[in-house]
């Protein structure tokens, strides 16, 4: 039998006893070669070890934290240094932020710096507000009894804004927006002997509109204030006027009462926008000017303010508050503030006025005094936030509404004012089904074996009937954009708008994506 001989180990150098095979070398080869060049070079590509890479995992995570110090840290430098706003430069006390208490006038002048925190949901860091106090003494409240102008505005409503102050004489506070701070001081400057303006910093999102109401609120050095957006002129003499009011309130310990008062807001037609001074000069103007925004459907937002009963009102008169009111008012400046997850163009006042009433706030009309709209070209930012409306609406206001009701406690109550109605004919067996949203009502009664009977569509949908059957406190608001579409407040205890069967009468094939109402359904 043939044996392979034995193989015999010769003593030698190691290599001589053993063999690497020439392709386990190529692969070793490069590994040796990367383990060689991360030892020499540890923080580049080279580098195999984690240590550097758990450094920079970490710096990583830690950019969003790093960087609004940073930039906090380096704006209050720069504010410091007066190099990020050279130009505002001040006379009277100004307070300083590395400084407890105020710069006497001789020390070299600065600014307050303070950090505003955005809703995470909108923009997700912090901002810088800039705060600038009038520098002209005779623009300052002398006591808290006063009456200061909040509004919102950026630098191309400055035209308008300037007509403002022409009428009104006491003190403001205005939240500028800015996209660039050191240009738009320069053209605020001549301004700032006037106003208390509030630098914010702008953003890559929205139009932070209630967030900027906030901070001028906030700022304000009165016990009241006027909200109005900065497309409004005053009457002449209203400063005076509501001055001499609040001292009133203040006088008999009405102050602290749960009231705001509305100043009715006009538009005026035609070219020529030039604002009556006073009630005797509107009321010469006749039907060139009228309720602000009085076209169909989006009247309701300041027709409850009952313009007839303004015309003849000598003292103040209440209003009763329905959805989504969104009036021009005088109030206390303990008033909740305006909800921050409203941002650029809808529903920002209307929230706002919904938890003033849930609050416990009366409204009531302020007369002889009245601020009008001046027309002008939309504002760059106002393209930015027309979304999606199921977005805007099912969202954001279901939200605030839902959050509002917990808030405050509030009961879901049915009008006790004609709850009973006359009865359908009971020969077509009627049953009343709410509809789905988007399901007209020949598809809803067909859906239980019945057929829609759509002469019975108006009666059945008035506001009343629907309040009763939905449960909708809200959701009934008159002459809104037709009569098969919902409230303003889509898809929360909503009725559909229903008072103008004439003009839109109901019918039983009409769809609406949101659509939902009783349908008449019978035999």
């Amino acid at each position: 039998m043939f044996r392979r001989p034995k193989r015999i180990l010769r003593k030698g150098p190691l290599s001589a006893r053993f063999e690497i095979p020439f392709p386990v070398i190529l692969f070793i080869a490069p590994i040796l070669l990367y383990l060689y060049l991360g030892c020499a070079f540890p923080d580049t590509f080279f580098s195999p070890f984690p240590i550097s890479r758990r450094v920079r995992s970490r710096e990583h995570v830690d950019t969003h934290t790093a960087t609004v110090k940073k930039l906090s840290e380096d704006a209050k430098a720069a504010l410091k240094q007066q190099k990020e706003i050279p130009k505002l430069e001040q006379e009277g006390l100004v307070e300083d932020p590395s400084v407890n208490g105020p710069l006497s006038p001789a020390s070299k002048p600065s600014l307050k710096v303070e950090e505003m925190n955005f809703a995470v949901e909108m923009h997700g860091f912090q901002c810088l507000v800039y705060t600038s106090q009038a520098r002209d003494a005779k623009y300052r409240p002398k006591s808290n009894i006063d009456v200061t102008w909040v509004t919102q505005l950026t630098t191309d409503r400055i035209p308008v804004f300037k007509k403002m102050l022409e009428r009104w004489t006491g003190p403001i506070s205005a939240a500028l927006y800015s996209q660039d701070v050191s240009k738009d001081t320069k053209d605020i400057e001549d301004l700032l002997d006037r106003v208390d303006f509030h630098i914010v910093g702008a953003s890559q999102g929205l139009y932070p509109v209630n967030t900027l109401r906030n901070v001028a609120i906030n700022k304000a050095n009165t016990d009241f204030i006027i909200l109005a957006d900065v497309d409004f002129v005053p009457s002449e003499g209203i400063y005076e006027a509501t001055k001499s009011f609040v001292e009133k309130l203040a006088s008999t310990g009405a102050a602290h009462d749960k009231k705001v008062y509305v100043l009715p807001a006009f538009e005026i037609d035609g070219a020529d926008q030039t604002v009556p001074p006073n009630f005797d000069e509107l009321q010469k103007m006749g039907s060139r000017i009228h309720q602000v925004h009085n076209d169909k459907g989006r009247d309701i937002a300041h027709k409850y303010t009952q313009y007839d009963k303004w015309m003849t009102a000598t003292d103040p008169y209440r209003i009763s508050y329905r959805f989504p009111y969104e009036p021009y008012i005088l109030a206390p400046r303990t008033i909740p503030r305006f909800d921050v997850r409203f941002f650029g163009y809808g529903n920002d006042k209307a929230s706002h006025n919904y938890e003033l009433n849930a609050a416990g706030y009366e409204f009531w009309g302020f007369p002889k005094h009245f601020v009008v709209h001046i027309r002008h070209s939309q504002g760059s930012w106002i393209h930015q936030t027309f979304l999606d409306p199921r977005e805007r609406l099912s969202r954001t206001l279901t939200t605030f509404l839902h959050d509002c009701d917990r808030r405050y406690s509030k009961v879901i109550t049915i009008s006790e004012e004609n709850t009973i109605f006359e009865p359908l004919p009971a020969s077509a067996n009627f049953t009343m089904e709410v509809g789905r949203l988007g399901a007209n009502c020949d598809t809803t009664c067909n859906s239980i074996g019945k057929i829609c009977h759509a002469e019975y569509s108006n009666r059945i949908n008035l506001c009343r009937e629907l309040e009763k059957n939905f449960q909708c406190l809200h959701g009934c608001n008159r002459e809104f954009f037709g009569a098969d579409l919902p409230a303003f407040n889509t898809q929360r205890m909503q009725c559909l708008i229903n008072n103008a069967p004439l003009g839109a009468p109901f019918t039983c094939d009409s769809v609406y994506e949101f659509s939902r109402r009783l349908c008449p359904c019978g035999n």
